[in-house]
């Protein structure tokens, strides 16, 4: 799942999007302050994969 939030005065704004695609052509269109974040459910996964997604994660 891949969220965006927009912060103004305020207010914040959160937008679900089911794929990256979509999120990224969403957060081109939005103006303001934004953070575009991809939301992962570690119980999805088995330990080894997550120790590999935190080992060779990085941040943009």
């Amino acid at each position: 799942m891949w969220v965006i939030s927009v912060y103004e005065k305020n207010d914040i704004h959160m937008f679900e999007f089911d794929n990256q695609e979509e999120a990224k052509e969403s957060f081109k269109k939005l103006k303001g302050n934004k953070v575009l974040s991809e939301v992962i459910y570690y119980n999805d996964f088995d330990s080894k994969e997550i120790e590999e997604a935190y080992v060779n994660a990085k941040v943009s």
